[in-house]
């Protein structure tokens, strides 16, 4: 039950690399069938979620969105393997699984936005300002997603620990 557990907790990055491709092949229903309701509702459902990993990845010089796909998918399968042998791939896995906390990670950040300004320098205008944080995400997929993809991180980060710990070990005994 528990390897099941860390299996599936594992497998969190390669979610967040399926969802981006997902969101990506949304883009190309739209673009075949703008009127496809399905296409919009699956398009503005992983908007908020995946816009600026993606937009980053368009930034990349000769990444258009057929090749973005096809490294997603590649990522995402790739992922799969990393996740049912954690301790063959273990460097891998590391950098897989910290990629996507970056871009999932770089969404949350872009949607806890902090307003705050100064009109003026007296005291009661400044206590008039907007100093509310807005939720960290609008929807609860973005949410699990990260909650996911940091858990695969901290799985890494232990199975790091642990493998350094027992080389000591190993080398003292």
């Amino acid at each position: 039950m528990r390897t099941a557990l860390f299996t599936l907790v594992r497998l969190g990055p390669s979610l967040a690399y399926a969802t981006a491709s997902v969101f990506l092949i949304s883009m190309l229903l739209l673009e075949y069938s703008p009127s496809n309701a399905s296409a919009w509702w699956l398009y503005m459902t992983i908007l908020p979620i995946m816009r600026e990993p993606i937009y980053l990845l368009f930034a990349v010089p000769g990444v258009g969105i057929r090749i973005a796909i096809a490294l997603l998918i590649l990522a995402s399968v790739f992922g799969i393997q990393l996740a049912l042998q954690p301790q063959r791939y273990l460097r891998s896995g590391f950098i897989h699984a910290h990629v996507a906390l970056i871009a999932t990670g770089l969404t949350m950040g872009r949607a806890a936005v902090a307003h705050a300004s100064i009109s003026s320098f007296s005291l009661p205008q400044l206590l008039r300002g907007d100093w509310s944080f807005l939720p960290l995400s609008y929807s609860p997929l973005a949410t699990l997603l990260f909650v996911l993809v940091l858990s695969a991180c901290i799985c890494c980060h232990l199975r790091i620990l642990g493998r350094t710990y027992r080389s000591g070990e190993e080398q003292a005994g």
